[in-house]
């Protein structure tokens, strides 16, 4: 039975403050340049994906570590939250392994407000979980959480701090190390980059993000893709190919550049890593996007550039894996001086949800079960130097399955979490993921984050599924999404 709906805030508990953006001095993604009103503010830039930092020493891989900072190699995590700073643009520096912005473009430093990364941890000695932040701008909350031994990685979208660096930080339930990856797939700009007096064309602009469905477009079971495979997904006027169908759920244009996937990979026969593209890779790819280990299924949202053919490719690196692919978002170019589709990057992520709290309920969700979010008054929060950003389309946040347990004490449970928006499509609730998650035991409570871009229905209302057993479950929101 469905609960209650639960509005988001409680008056008292959450300081409207909170929430709000960086005044025009410190890059206002919509300060108005000269000769237009919005420019490129919120537009998001994705390129193809590189990696631009990775702490490990491997013989067999010699362009390795990348980009290494002090203290050199593996990273030390524990309880008092170890940090390393890294940096993020990489513009105009020649002693810069791997810079992912090309200098001959003009591109400056504060003409970024934003960078959509994929954050690994590798092989960590003790359980624990990573956090990330502008440099010089602390912030509590988690990137993603990961057992001893588990690689395990995360998109996010973070801001540049002090000097363009990013902070990374890592904690452990005891001392140990963990090397750290870091891949770039693309930058939000700020309303000053390329200005009136600048931009020719709406080509050399950035793209909209535009929230769809949620729907999937692809799914290979029973069937496998093998080691070393390749597989290419159309994507510029796909259909979900399970109910509710959805026709061109991605328009077929030229115009769309990009698009925002969940990519869930579904038991492989051995370890391996998921890595999504634009054209096909030669040789093995440099960059991944999802790491699983044999047998298990782990989903990641990935921002994926579209090939000049309309498609994207997921490469398998080992064994025989089961892929699914939910369209959640695709990127359009081209688009006008409106609002709709802009990203604006909170200053640091907010908690806006956490149902292991009394603010928040204090109940897990259970089998089969579905409850409503209001975010009405999350949205009308969000401002930039006091003035509201106004109608919002959806958001983009870090989803996290905290705890599951069981339904019955002698059955073990697996199940998985579904956000959309309420009233469903066609009536129907989507059949997409959004994380998928084991039981969690004493001794480790097997938490599982993954970015989510959740789309808002009409009255700015969400609806969150929990297939089996009782979950709890947090949202810590990184971006919004404007609307017209």
């Amino acid at each position: 039975m469905k609960r209650p709906l639960r509005l988001l805030f409680v008056a008292g508990l959450v300081s409207v403050s909170s929430v709000i953006l960086p005044s025009a001095p410190a890059g206002a993604p919509v300060a108005s340049a000269a000769g237009c009103t919005l420019c490129a503010g919120g537009e998001y830039h994705p390129i193809a994906p590189v990696r631009i930092f990775d702490s490990r020493t491997l013989e067999a891989v010699p362009e390795l570590p990348i980009n290494d900072v002090a203290p050199l190699g593996s990273k030390p995590l524990g309880a008092s939250n170890p940090s390393f700073d890294l940096q993020l643009l990489g513009i105009d520096d020649p002693e810069f392994e791997n810079p992912w912005v090309p200098t001959d473009e003009g591109i400056q430093a504060d003409d970024i407000l934003a960078v959509a990364v994929s954050v690994t941890v590798i092989s960590p000695t003790v359980r624990g979980y990573m956090g990330a932040h502008p440099t010089g701008s602390p912030s509590d909350t988690s990137v993603l959480n990961f057992g001893a031994g588990q690689t395990v990685a995360n998109l996010t979208i973070v801001r540049p701090g002090t000097g363009g660096e990013l902070t990374l930080w890592l904690h452990g339930d005891a001392a140990g190390s963990a090397d750290v990856a870091v891949d770039v797939y693309g930058w939000i700009s700020t309303s000053g980059y390329l200005g009136a007096d600048d931009v020719e064309s709406a080509d050399e602009r950035g793209g909209r993000i535009i929230p769809v469905g949620p729907g999937r477009v692809f799914d290979n079971r029973p069937g496998t893709l093998g080691p070393q495979g390749v597989q290419e997904i159309a994507i510029r006027g796909a259909d979900t190919v399970v109910a509710p169908i959805i026709t061109d759920i991605v328009p077929d244009s030229a115009d769309v550049e990009g698009v925002v996937v969940n990519i869930t990979a579904v038991q492989p026969t051995a370890t391996t890593f998921i890595s999504a593209l634009p054209e096909n890779p030669v040789g093995m790819p440099t960059t991944s996007n999802v790491n699983v280990p044999a047998g298990a299924i782990k989903a990641n949202m990935a921002m994926v550039p579209v090939g000049a053919d309309g498609k994207i490719r997921l490469y398998n690196h080992s064994g025989n894996v089961k892929l699914i692919v939910d369209v959640v978002a695709y990127i359009l170019k081209g688009a006008d001086e409106t609002r709709a589709g802009r990203v604006i990057p909170l200053t640091a992520p907010f908690r806006a949800l956490d149902t292991r709290q009394v603010e928040f309920g204090g109940v897990p969700l259970g089998p089969g079960a579905a409850e409503d979010w209001d975010f009405a008054p999350f949205a009308d929060s969000v401002s930039i130097g006091g003035v509201p950003v106004g109608h919002q389309a959806g958001l983009i946040g870090n989803l996290t399955n905290a705890k599951l347990t069981r339904q019955y004490p002698t059955v073990g449970v697996t199940s998985y979490l579904t956000v959309y928006p309420t009233p469903a499509v066609n009536g129907q609730p989507p059949t997409v993921s959004n994380v998928n998650t084991v039981e969690s035991v004493a001794s480790d409570p097997k938490a599982v984050p993954n970015m989510a871009l959740i789309r808002y229905s009409d009255d700015l209302k969400v609806r969150v599924f929990n297939y089996q057993g009782y979950a709890h479950y947090i949202l810590d929101v990184s971006a919004v999404i404007l609307a017209d």
